[in-house]
């Protein structure tokens, strides 16, 4: 992640102290939503965009270079496609595991290598 990412984050982060892992999601936008209409309307599930654009674009970006880079990231991806999802929606599912960990560390308030290790 880069400097103009973490400090995207960092001020949803301080804009939004008080919140859970369910609220960070959405308030990126990232969290799904379904088309539905009583029992004859059954849309597939997409994420709600209803967070702010530019978090989703940096995020998009980071992680795209996320998960060429990072070995966890990488392995998450790579398990995706095998379960036989879409490129995009392993791609999203990176970018909601991104922003999760990413607030793991802004509350724990310690770094990522101390994460990966407890």
């Amino acid at each position: 992640m880069g400097t103009l990412s973490a400090a995207v984050l960092l001020e949803l982060f301080r804009r939004y102290p008080e919140t859970n892992r369910a609220k960070i999601v959405a308030l990126a936008g990232l969290d799904p939503t379904r088309k539905e209409s009583g029992t004859s309307v059954h849309g597939r599930s997409r994420i709600s965009k209803a967070g702010s654009d530019l978090l989703r674009r940096i995020l998009y970006f980071s992680c795209m270079s996320a998960v060429r880079s990072n070995d966890r990231l990488q392995t998450f991806y790579d398990h995706l496609l095998e379960e036989h999802k879409p490129k995009k929606v392993a791609l999203i599912a990176c970018m909601k595991k991104m922003i999760l960990i990413a607030h793991q560390i802004y509350t724990k308030k310690e770094g990522y290598r101390a994460m990966i290790l407890n």
